[in-house]
């Protein structure tokens, strides 16, 4: 696998692309996250609908949640980017041996209180529209191999037009406070969250 690393150069051009593209792409960027991250690690949920989905897990940490940024990637997308593994990238590799090697370190991160874990458990890009989302299973273990001060935060990003010639991102955040942590416990509370969202764009 390809562990992270976190060279300063690379993490803040990845700061400034992130605050720029976004800035180009939408119109505007709304968040919604009352979060309290200091002294726990975190790990990051989000719904993967987009190639900006890691950028925009970055821009909301540097305004948020202030944390050690890490995200999992699929090996084969990594290999042929390999500078986002200068800025807290790391690999898993589906369907061989080196998963369990992953999601371990992926644990591992998750026992220092200044770091964050990114994770899309569909395992791949999906329609926006597409639902309800579907998790694979080793989200689970990762968590299992957390810190017992793991803090666990689903995020939904939303793109909507209205009348504006750019989309308007809402990135909402909420912590997942139940005890029960199988995928198939985070899947439901995740969509339950994700269809709350939804009903949130719709203006009234």
């Amino acid at each position: 696998m390809i562990k992270a690393r976190h060279i300063p150069f690379f993490v803040r051009f990845f700061s400034f692309y992130s605050r720029n593209g976004l800035n180009r792409l939408f119109h505007s960027v709304g968040i919604d996250c009352t979060a309290e991250t200091s002294g726990r690690p975190v790990l990051l949920i989000g719904n993967h609908f987009s190639w900006w989905d890691g950028f925009i897990a970055y821009r909301l940490n540097d305004l948020r949640l202030h944390k050690k940024f890490h995200i999992m990637m699929l090996e084969e997308q990594l290999s042929s980017r390999l500078f986002l593994n200068k800025a807290g990238a790391f690999s898993i590799k589906r369907g061989s041996r080196s998963v369990v090697e992953s999601l371990h370190y992926a644990s591992s991160l998750l026992h220092e209180k200044e770091n964050m874990v990114v994770v899309y458990p569909q395992g791949t890009i999906a329609s926006i529209h597409q639902r309800p989302v579907r998790f694979e299973k080793g989200v689970e273990r990762v968590i299992a191999g957390a810190s017992d001060k793991l803090m666990i935060l689903f995020y939904v990003a939303l793109p909507d037009w209205y009348s504006e010639k750019k989309p308007i991102l809402t990135m909402r955040v909420i912590e997942y406070t139940a005890k029960e942590r199988s995928a198939s416990d985070l899947e439901e509370s995740y969509n339950i969250f994700l269809n709350e969202c939804i009903t949130r764009q719709i203006p009234s």
